[in-house]
C-alpha cells in the first residue's frame, strides 16, 4: 500500500472575509463591554447629579404634599380622601396611581418623606437605563443612546422631579416601560420561543397601561399614540398577508399572519386596559356625584377665569401657545435656553432657533429605524394637546414626561443630517463614526456645559437646610405661622389659610380650608360661622388673606382677637406681616340697635370671656349693667357711663 505523502498539501479552512475599518467600528460599537462601560458611566453621571441637587426639605409645589397625604390617607385604612382639610371628603382631582404608590412606601417606611423621594431618584435612574435601551434598539447606535442618557441624566428638570413627591417621575417611568416592552413585542424579540413569556409580556403590557392612566390622565396621548401606531402596523399587516397568500408565498403568508394577530391583539389590549382603567375611575368619581373633571372644566378657563367663547379666544389661545412652545418652553427644555419673562416680546432669533431645532427633531423621528411613527403620534398629540391647554398651565413642567424624548430627538436628528450629507456625497462608507464625532462634540462641547450651568440654583437651594432660613420673608413668616399652630392651638383648631396644603405639612399634619380669592366681608364672615371655624392666618406671602379676610376683620374688630404677629411692616420690600387671629362668633355686641347703633339692653362678649350685660347707648355701656367673669361669675354691678363704671350699687 502507498503512504500518503506528507508533502501533499493540507485542506485550510475557507479565510473569514476581511472587515474594512467601518465594519469594526460598528461592531466596536455593538461590543456589549463597551455598552457596559457605557452604563457604568451613565450610571456615575446620574448619581453624581442627581446627589448635587437632591434637596432633603419638602417641597413648596403644593402638589407634591396633596399628593403625599393622599398616600398618607390610602396607607391609614382612611380611602382616598382629603385629609388635608377639614372635612375629610373623598377626594377626585388627581388620578390614584402615584398616591397608591406613595402609600406602600409609607407602610413600609412610616412618615419617611426622604423614602419617598428617593424612590423616584431610583425610578428616575432605571428610566434612564431603559431610554439607553430604547434608543438602542430604535437608532441601532450605542453613542446616540449614551449621550442621550447622558443628557437625560444631568437635566434639571428631570433632576427636580426625581427629587420631589410628584407623578412625573413615575410616567416617565411607566411610560419607557410600555414603549419598551411594545416594540420588544412587535420586533418579536421576547416570547417567540416561549409562548408563556410571550402572554406574561402582554398581560404585563396591559397593567403598565392601565396604571400609567391612572397615574396621569396626560397618559392618554401614548396611549392614543401606541393605538395609532399598533392600528397601523395591523391594517398594514394584514394587506400584505392578503398579497402574499395571492402569490402563495408561504412563508411570507405565515410572518404576515402572526404579525397581524400580534399588533391587532396588543393594540386591542391597549384599548381594553385604558378603557377599563378610566371606566373604574369614572364610576368611582360619579358615585360621589362627580360626573365631570377638574381637567374639563380647566380646559374651557381663561387665564382671568372666564369661559372660553367662540373661535376668536381658540385661536388667541392656540396662537399664544404655539409661539411659546416654538420659540421658548422646547427649546428651553432641550439645549437649556435662558428663560425669559413672558411679558417679552419673541425674537426673530427665536423664532428661526425654535423653527430650526423643530425641522431638526422631526428629522431625527423619521430617521428612526422602528417606531418612528409612535414617536410622531406621541410628541404630535402632547404637544397638540397642550397647544390646546390653557396659557397659565403653559412653561415646563407639563412637557417634563416627553423631555427625555426631545433630547433624544435632537441628538438623532444630528445624525440624520450627517446621513443626508453622506447621501448627496455620494460616500459609500457608513455614517457611524462621523454621526458618532458630531454627536459626542455636540453633547460634551455644547450640551453638557449649559446642563451643568442650568443646575446652578437647584444646587444652592440643596444646601439650604430650611426654608425658615430662606431670604423670603413672607414665606418663613407663613411657615413660622403654620408652625406656631401645630404646636401652640388646640388640636381641635378649625383654621383658614390661603395654603392649606402647605400648612399641613409645617403645622405637623394639622387639617385646615382654604377660602374665596375674591369676597366680600359678609360672605367670609357667614363662611366663618358656617364652618366653625376659630381661627384665621393673615399674611402677604399669598395676597389673597389680605385682600379677602383682612376687610371682614377690619367690619367686624369686635369677632376677632390677635393670637400672634410675625414680622413687621416693611414698605421698602412690600412686607406687611402675618397675624394669627382668633374669631368668635359670641364676641361683640348682642342686643337693641336703633339706627345702626347699640341703643337699648344688649349684651357684649369680650374675647378674654368676660361680658356685660344690660342698658346701652351710643354703642357703649350707658346705664345699669352687669359685669361677668370668664366663668360667668358676677364680678359687679352698677351704673356706667361710655363704657365706665361711675357708680357700684351691688
Amino acid at each position: 500500500m502507498k503512504s500518503k505523502s506528507n508533502n501533499q498539501p493540507k485542506k485550510s479552512k475557507a479565510a473569514a472575509p476581511k472587515q474594512d475599518f467601518w465594519q469594526m467600528f460598528d461592531q466596536f460599537c455593538r461590543n456589549k463591554w463597551v455598552i457596559g462601560v457605557m452604563l457604568v458611566i451613565v450610571s456615575f453621571v446620574f448619581n453624581h447629579n442627581y446627589s448635587s441637587i437632591y434637596d432633603r426639605k419638602v417641597d413648596l409645589n403644593g402638589d407634591n404634599i396633596y399628593y403625599y397625604s393622599l398616600g398618607q390617607a390610602l396607607s391609614q385604612g382612611e380611602g382616598y380622601t382629603n385629609i388635608i382639610n377639614l372635612e375629610k371628603t373623598p377626594h377626585t382631582h388627581f388620578p390614584p396611581g402615584y398616591p397608591w404608590f406613595i402609600s406602600k412606601i409609607i407602610k413600609v417606611f412610616p412618615d419617611n418623606i426622604q423614602t419617598v423621594k428617593k424612590t423616584n431618584g431610583f425610578l428616575m435612574y432605571l428610566s434612564v437605563i431603559m431610554f439607553f435601551f430604547m434608543i438602542l434598539l430604535t437608532t441601532r447606535n450605542s453613542i446616540l443612546s449614551f449621550c442621550s442618557a447622558i443628557l437625560m441624566s444631568m437635566h434639571k428638570e428631570l433632576l427636580r422631579f426625581a427629587t420631589i413627591m410628584m407623578s412625573e417621575t413615575l410616567f416617565i417611568f411607566l411610560s419607557l416601560l410600555a414603549i419598551l416592552l411594545a416594540l420588544l413585542l412587535v420586533k418579536d424579540i421576547i416570547g417567540v420561543k416561549r409562548k408563556w413569556v410571550f402572554w406574561v409580556a402582554v398581560a404585563a403590557y396591559a397593567l403598565i397601561i392601565a396604571f400609567t392612566y391612572l397615574v396621569r390622565t396626560m397618559g392618554l396621548s401614548l396611549i392614543l399614540a401606541l393605538v395609532g401606531w399598533l392600528g397601523i402596523l395591523s391594517v398594514a399587516s394584514l394587506i400584505r398577508w392578503r398579497k402574499a397568500q395571492k402569490n402563495t408565498d408561504e412563508t411570507a403568508v405565515a410572518f404576515q399572519k402572526t404579525r397581524f394577530l400580534k399588533t391587532g391583539l396588543l393594540c386591542l389590549v391597549t384599548l381594553f386596559a385604558v378603557g377599563t382603567a378610566k371606566f373604574s375611575w369614572d364610576a368611582r368619581n360619579k358615585s360621589l356625584g362627580v360626573t365631570g373633571g377638574d381637567y374639563e372644566s380647566m380646559f374651557m378657563r381663561k387665564t382671568n377665569n372666564e369661559k372660553m367663547e367662540g373661535m376668536a379666544d381658540w385661536k388667541a389661545r392656540i396662537e399664544s401657545n404655539t409661539s411659546n412652545f416654538i420659540t421658548r418652553w422646547i427649546p428651553e427644555a432641550t439645549y437649556m435656553k435662558p428663560a425669559v419673562s413672558s411679558e417679552e416680546k419673541i425674537t426673530g432669533k427665536e423664532w428661526f432657533m425654535g423653527l430650526l431645532l423643530i425641522v431638526v427633531m422631526i428629522a431625527g423621528c423619521l430617521y428612526l429605524n422602528i417606531g418612528r411613527l409612535l414617536m410622531l403620534f406621541y410628541m404630535g398629540l402632547t404637544v397638540g394637546v397642550l397647544i390646546l391647554y390653557p396659557e397659565q398651565f403653559g412653561g415646563l413642567r407639563y412637557i417634563t414626561p416627553v423631555m427625555p424624548f426631545f433630547i433624544f430627538l435632537l441628538m438623532n436628528g444630528l445624525s440624520a443630517v450627517v446621513a443626508g450629507v453622506y447621501k448627496v456625497a455620494k460616500l459609500q462608507h457608513p455614517p457611524l463614526l462621523a454621526q458618532g464625532i458630531l454627536i459626542l462634540l455636540v453633547t460634551f462641547g455644547v450640551m453638557v456645559p449649559k446642563y451643568t450651568e442650568a443646575q446652578t440654583d437647584f444646587r444652592k437651594t440643596a444646601r439650604i437646610k430650611s426654608w425658615l432660613s430662606t431670604a423670603d420673608v413672607n414665606a418663613v413668616n407663613f411657615l413660622n405661622a403654620a408652625k406656631f399652630c401645630g404646636d401652640s392651638l388646640p388640636k381641635d383648631a378649625r383654621i383658614i389659610n390661603r395654603k392649606p396644603e402647605l400648612f399641613y405639612m409645617f403645622s405637623n399634619y394639622h387639617p385646615s380650608n382654604g377660602f374665596p380669592l375674591y369676597a366680600d366681608p359678609d360672605t367670609i364672615y357667614n363662611m366663618l360661622c358656617r364652618d366653625s371655624i376659630n381661627y384665621l392666618i393673615i399674611d402677604s406671602w399669598f395676597r389673597h388673606a389680605y385682600v379677602t379676610l383682612y376687610p371682614c376683620i377690619q367690619k367686624y374688630p369686635e369677632k376677632f382677637r390677635q393670637v400672634k404677629k410675625f414680622g413687621e411692616v416693611d414698605t421698602v420690600r412690600k412686607i406687611n406681616p402675618t397675624f394669627i387671629f382668633e374669631f368668635n362668633d359670641k364676641w361683640g355686641y348682642h342686643g337693641e340697635m336703633k339706627d345702626g347703633v347699640r341703643q337699648g339692653q344688649g349684651e357684649m362678649y369680650m374675647p378674654d370671656g368676660r361680658s356685660y350685660k344690660g342698658a346701652f347707648a351710643n354703642n357703649l355701656p350707658n346705664g345699669v349693667g352687669t359685669l361677668y367673669d370668664a366663668e360667668g361669675r358676677k364680678l359687679v354691678t352698677g351704673i356706667w357711663k361710655d363704657g365706665i363704671l361711675v357708680q357700684a350699687t351691688q
